[in-house]
């Protein structure tokens, strides 16, 4: 009787404690206009690669995967982090940024190319598994903020990258210890 009373408290605090957790409230506001040239024609090229590092520490390429790039926008950068820390309720939303998420496929050895990409600063994303134990590589990395060049977790991983007009940029998207691709 008193187990059967502890396990319906114990659920009822449970149900009780997600019904009333706070929603995360974005802190910065998208604005199109601010990253609309992300969609023009440009002259410059990305030669980039992926790897990632799994759990038991073996290295994989993101061959068959997708890359998200997006232009550089601090709501978008916030958005990323608000999947990299798992936060499911979210009060304020943007669907708008969805707009500005493009893709590029990573060809069978791990790199991917783009062209005629407009210059400007770009978030370049890229997916790793996510297994969750003690030695979880992709674990949120709380260091990183709007400021700081790359972050991951929860299964993702980016770079804030600039890029140059008329020239080939290097994006590496390399999570974990990498000696050589």
């Amino acid at each position: 009787m008193k187990r059967t009373f502890f396990i319906a408290l114990l659920a009822s605090v449970c149900i009780g404690h997600s019904a009333f957790a706070k929603e995360y409230q974005f802190k910065s506001q998208f604005k199109p206009s601010t990253v609309q040239w992300a969609k023009n024609v440009g002259t410059a090229k990305v030669a980039g690669m992926g790897i990632y590092r799994e759990a038991d520490g073996t290295m994989k390429t993101c061959a068959g995967q997708q890359i998200t790039y997006y232009p550089y926008d601090p709501y978008i950068v916030e958005a990323l982090q608000v999947k990299m820390r798992d936060i499911k309720k979210v009060k304020n939303f943007d669907p708008r940024m969805n707009e500005y998420a493009f893709t590029v496929s990573c060809d069978a050895s791990g790199d991917f190319k783009l062209t005629n990409l407009p210059e400007g600063k770009w978030i370049f994303v890229m997916n790793i598994p996510v297994v969750k134990n003690k030695e979880d590589y992709s674990s949120y990395d709380h260091s990183s903020d709007l400021t700081n060049i790359a972050g991951q977790g929860n299964g993702i991983f980016y770079r804030i990258v600039n890029i140059t007009a008329g020239k080939v940029n290097s994006v590496q998207l390399v999570q974990g210890d990498v000696e050589e691709h």
